[in-house]
């Protein structure tokens, strides 16, 4: 454009940092999937376990001790039984996980979008940090955020349960546990989303790789206990007692073992991330 034509404005500094490359890539994602009403569906449901134990704990302390001891798991405000709820949030994860995440880098593997992303100054770590990011943001979605709402409805309607407890020491367990388990969880499926250019491959492998592994241990644990190390989502629980300090899932498996293979799951689909995802430069 002529610098005489009407219109022509000189470029003039805003003064505000521009913002990281990895965002811009993790705030498209985020916000596309939540214009699928059957996404948003499925995300309320997933809240279902938390509304009914917000609703437990509530005629917990409106009936005393009765409710208590039918109630169970569902009535413990302790850490371990914040560990408890989840477990039951295993099944939305493996779900929402799969509908998120399946097709991140295997659409663009498929439309040649690698070329167009690492065409401009974007590196692999931003890449798989913006990815990442929208993995982690739903497995947020249905893990820590339940979580942090059901620590401050039970504090506001249990007996017994502290500030220090509900609002500070269990939130922080929390948080440190699904980020860990986040950050593996999103690196293991970006890596076999990397693996394929079909979402149904990645979809597949995925469920194998959760529900099959965890089904096989299963079966093999009743000739060996230690065998159960083999159940990929086990070793993610029963980590977490750990960091909960609850008691062990898996009775052959140390949680310091399974919190270790957490950790060698992440590395691992780093380092596939790294053989499969390469910056492509684009010759003009």
């Amino acid at each position: 454009m002529p610098v005489y034509e009407r219109g022509y404005r000189h470029w003039e500094n805003s003064g505000k940092k521009a913002a990281p490359a990895w965002w811009a890539i993790a705030r498209r994602g985020i916000a596309e999937p939540i214009k699928s009403r059957r996404l948003l569906f499925l995300l309320v449901i997933a809240w279902v376990p938390a509304i009914v134990k917000g609703g437990i704990l509530y005629f917990t302390f409106k009936m005393g001790e009765l409710s208590r001891l039918l109630g169970g798991d569902w009535t413990d405000v302790t850490s371990a039984g914040f560990h408890a709820f989840l477990m039951w949030q295993a099944p939305f994860v493996l779900i929402i996980l799969a509908i998120i995440g399946a097709n991140l880098i295997t659409k663009d593997r498929e439309d040649n979008g690698l070329a167009l992303y690492f065409s401009r100054p974007l590196g692999l770590k931003d890449y798989v940090a913006g990815k990442g990011a929208i993995i982690m943001t739903y497995y947020f979605a249905v893990t820590l955020f339940p979580l942090y709402a059901l620590c401050i409805f039970g504090y506001l309607v249990t007996n017994g349960a502290t500030g220090m407890e509900m609002l500070i020491e269990i939130p922080l367990r929390g948080t440190l546990y699904c980020m860990l388990a986040g950050t593996s969880y999103a690196l293991v499926l970006l890596a076999i989303s990397s693996l394929s250019t079909r979402t149904a491959f990645s979809v597949m492998w995925w469920v194998l790789l959760v529900a099959g592994t965890d089904a096989l241990a299963e079966i093999i644990a009743l000739f060996d206990a230690r065998l159960a190390i083999m159940s990929f989502p086990g070793q993610f629980l029963n980590g977490g007692t750990l960091i909960f300090g609850a008691d062990p899932n898996l009775e052959g498996v140390a949680p310091a073992v399974s919190l270790g293979m957490v950790i060698l799951y992440g590395a691992a689909g780093w380092l596939i991330l790294r053989r499969r995802i390469r910056p492509v430069e684009v010759v003009s």
